[in-house]
């Protein structure tokens, strides 16, 4: 019987009584304690005394007695479903209920046992509700020493492997198994490292399921030379949510090997098999539910921690943005939109709308207009806000967008988070990328409706904010170069790669070039930039064979080639993408094809608990 992390919510309930009572809130389990390794637990809080006003409520947690960490912040959704760590433990669950209009709180706190699911000395492997992902449990190991899983597919010689993780002498081990094909025969073993040598146990049979088949066709495009070599094996497909599309992963020959169950928008890949996602869903302010969430998953798509638009706009106060998201609102932090990316101290940098009303004049208007530019926000482990970047502070309101860009009023669309002060915004600056540099704690944020690449003075949140250089056309590069049109135009997913180096990789969508010649195509880049100088050389500038019209990633290669996804082309007659490999000549040398819907990200990694280098 397959493991069911599906979980069935208790009624919540709710009495109104005389106004002066006390809130009270009551924390109920859909199963009792204590219960195994890898099980989800579903709760709703009982809430009484309830006066008149919004009710959100977050959701903490402690372990072994420690101090309680918040895994979904203050949401009008009262149910939740907790995936508890993937060992034994007692853990204790909190809910804090509060009215947004009288600031009242109440909390309950419940305990709750997880044991061990593998017994005595022998692993075992348990179906997830998810067909292509598997529950290896074994027996504990050595302290010191690092446990992995290795599995394959029955036939095949290659082994693939979990990533190692520490030994607890006194706790089970227990790993999601993932990157399997449908349908399929596989076989897994316990695999313990220490003292340079490592003891393989007893290979045990598990069979993958059926998936509901509800995924785009994908197709080899460009077929690979046979001498060329392969590098980074499995796609993962960031499939834009408005599409109604699932993020999945696939082999090289287009296999399916792992998809969410969510319509997320996965932004970055983390090791270890988790997930940055921007998704739909309740906030603590109102009632827009597009691009209001951010979270982290792990593979089979559980919430590790989650915070929405309403609670870091409430938090946003102390840092001077004043959010009302209503006409007649002056300005707004309206949603999350295009990217999220983890630092190595544990943060996150997101990226949001703020809206503001800005006087006649402003950007030719002739009247008061409602502009949407970007703010870059710090969260920390528990995604709480730290710092903020604002954009309106550090760049030139009188530059508009260079394609005119306008924000419709509601859920948003065309890579517009949602719209409240005004029937219209101008879309002026559409930041689609960020890039960390842990050189200097730094960061790029790439603005397409500018045609520019910004680095900021973050100095991880201690600096001033200032914009230290503008990369593209009319920035403050020179481009070292006889190409007439050597500058990217909508560019997207801009960064070093490797991290810390001076080479640049971008996608160039090639808008201006596409309009003055419907025959020209996007380009793939890598800039090696001189920052004291200012002069910027191609590296690659790779005619990629088509022309996507938005969307796309660029990434480097451990064999020294380049992937790039081109991810909205033929649009609106029928739009589909293309991940193109190239050499480190810029010659193409794969594709591989997704037919009938736009892929906003592609990434090459090793496995699913690998991330690329941006």
């Amino acid at each position: 019987m397959r493991q069911s992390i599906v979980v069935l919510f208790v009624f919540v309930a709710i009495r109104c009584v005389a106004h002066g009572a006390p809130l009270s809130v009551h924390l109920r389990s859909t199963l009792p304690t204590p219960q195994p390794v890898g099980t989800a637990i579903g709760w709703s809080p009982y809430t009484d005394h309830m006066s008149k006003g919004m009710h959100v409520f977050r959701y903490s947690v402690g372990m072994h007695g420690g101090p309680f960490r918040v895994v979904r912040d203050f949401s009008q959704q009262p149910d939740f479903a907790w995936m508890p760590e993937l060992y034994e433990h007692d853990a204790s669950v909190r809910v804090t209920a509060r009215n947004n209009d009288t600031k009242e709180t109440a909390e309950d706190t419940v305990s709750f046992r997880i044991v061990a699911r593998a017994s005595g000395s022998s692993p075992v492997v348990t179906p997830t509700w998810h067909p292509l992902i598997a529950l290896f449990s074994a027996p504990p190991c050595p302290e010191g020493d690092q446990f992995r899983v290795g599995f394959r597919a029955v036939g095949d010689e290659t082994v693939g492997q979990t990533p190692r993780q520490p030994c607890r002498a006194s706790s089970s081990n227990n790993v999601y198994v993932a990157g399997m094909r449908a349908n399929t025969e596989y076989q897994m073993r316990a695999e313990v490292t220490g003292s340079g040598s490592v003891k393989e146990g007893n290979w045990l049979p598990f069979r993958t399921g059926l998936t509901d088949g509800n995924f785009p066709p994908v197709t080899i495009g460009i077929p690979r030379a046979d001498n060329s070599s392969v590098s980074e094996p499995v796609v993962v497909y960031a499939a834009a949510s408005t599409t109604g599309k699932r993020p999945f992963a696939t082999d090289l020959e287009g296999r399916l090997i792992w998809y969410l169950s969510s319509v997320d928008f996965v932004t970055r890949m983390l090791p270890g098999g988790r997930l940055l996602v921007l998704s739909e869903g309740q906030n603590s302010v109102n009632t827009m539910r597009r691009l209001q969430l951010v979270r982290e998953l792990d593979l089979l798509g559980n919430v590790v921690r989650e915070t929405n638009v309403g609670r870091v706009a409430e938090q946003l106060e102390s840092l001077g943005i004043h959010s009302d998201c209503k006409k007649g609102g002056k300005e707004c932090v309206s949603g999350f939109h295009h990217e999220a990316i983890r630092l190595p101290n544990g943060h996150t940098l997101v990226v949001g709308g703020l809206e503001r009303m800005m006087p006649a004049g402003t950007q030719g208007s002739k009247e008061p207009v409602d502009i949407l530019g970007d703010i870059v926000v710090d969260l920390d482990e528990e995604f709480q806000v730290t710092a903020l970047w604002n954009g309106f502070d550090h760049l030139d309101i009188r530059r508009a967008s260079l394609q005119d860009a306008k924000c419709k009023e509601g859920p948003g669309g065309g890579g517009c988070p949602p719209i409240f002060l005004a029937a219209e915004a101008n879309g002026w600056t559409h930041g689609n990328s960020l890039n960390y540099i842990p050189s200097a704690g730094d960061f790029l944020i790439s603005l397409p409706e500018q045609d520019w690449v910004l680095k900021v003075d973050w100095k991880n949140g201690k600096g001033t904010g200032k914009v230290l250089w503008r990369l593209g056309k009319d920035g403050d590069f020179t481009a070292k170069t006889e190409d007439p049109s050597p500058w990217f135009s909508f560019q997207h997913d801009a960064g070093f790669l490797p991290g810390g180096s001076n080479l640049l990789t971008i996608l160039d969508d090639g808008h201006d070039r596409h309009k003055k010649d419907d025959k020209a195509n996007s380009r793939g880049q890598a800039w090696k930039l001189d920052e004291e100088k200012l002069v910027a050389s191609p590296v690659l500038n790779a005619d990629l064979g088509i022309y996507s019209s938005a969307v796309g990633s660029a990434q480097a290669l451990k064999n020294g080639g380049y992937s790039f996804d081109l991810g909205y082309i033929n649009f609106p007659d029928s739009t589909w993408s293309r991940t193109v490999e190239t050499g480190q000549d810029g010659k193409v040398l794969f594709a591989i094809d997704v037919h009938g819907t736009n892929v906003y990200r592609t990434y090459r990694v090793n496995d699913l608990y690998s991330a690329p280098g941006k």
